[in-house]
């Protein structure tokens, strides 16, 4: 039986460019006059404030197709980008296992529009043994919840984070091609996900 698992980007925490502006608060303290004396002091603090972006992205779960048995034709295995992510099968195959979408967490700010850029070229070749390879290719993207999809599986998509505490999640499915003389062994691959948001 071939299996295949799918890793994401690194563990960790990433800071991806902000676009938009943030804006900072600083309070002010007045220095209240002191009664008549016959002597009067005045002291200064340096105020400081650090501007930071306010995008951090994170993977929280890796995709993962399970266990294949390729069945002399061959096929692929589309997978749905959700929380409960389904496995659809094509041709010949035999799916066995997990079945689950990489997802991707972090905070923006509430009503945050973020564009999602796809893997280059839409697709990554996966190494398993002997240098064979497989290809995953046309990624989709879904969320669920408090982070709501507004521009479906365009170029670019994009969804709006609606939580109060500005967190959003996001998944990443798509389709795996395996031959029908796919050779038998343990099928890795990394692929890269950046964000933008305004």
């Amino acid at each position: 039986m071939g299996s295949v698992h799918l890793d994401g980007l690194p563990r960790g925490r990433c800071k991806a460019r902000a676009t938009r502006r943030a804006c900072v608060v600083l309070a002010a303290t007045a220095l209240a006059p002191l009664p008549a004396a016959a002597q009067q002091a005045q002291s200064y603090a340096l105020t400081t404030a650090e501007i930071t972006d306010g995008l951090t992205m994170h993977i929280d779960a890796d995709m993962d197709f399970g266990g294949i048995i390729p069945t002399g034709g061959g096929g692929t295995i589309v997978m749905t980008p959700s929380a409960a992510a389904t496995c659809t099968i094509t041709g010949t195959l035999i799916r066995t296992g997990a079945c689950k979408a990489a997802a991707f967490a972090g905070i923006a700010f509430t009503g945050a529009d973020v564009r999602v850029n796809r893997p280059s070229g839409d697709r990554i070749d996966l190494t398993g043994p002997g240098a064979a390879t497989m290809r995953l290719r046309d990624f989709t993207f879904g969320s669920t919840g408090t982070t709501f999809m507004q521009g479906g599986n365009g170029p670019n998509p994009r969804f709006r984070v609606d939580a109060l505490d500005s967190t959003y999640l996001f998944f990443v499915g798509g389709t795996l091609n395996v031959a029908g003389n796919q050779a038998t062994g343990i099928y890795n691959g990394t692929f890269e996900v950046r964000i933008n948001f305004n």
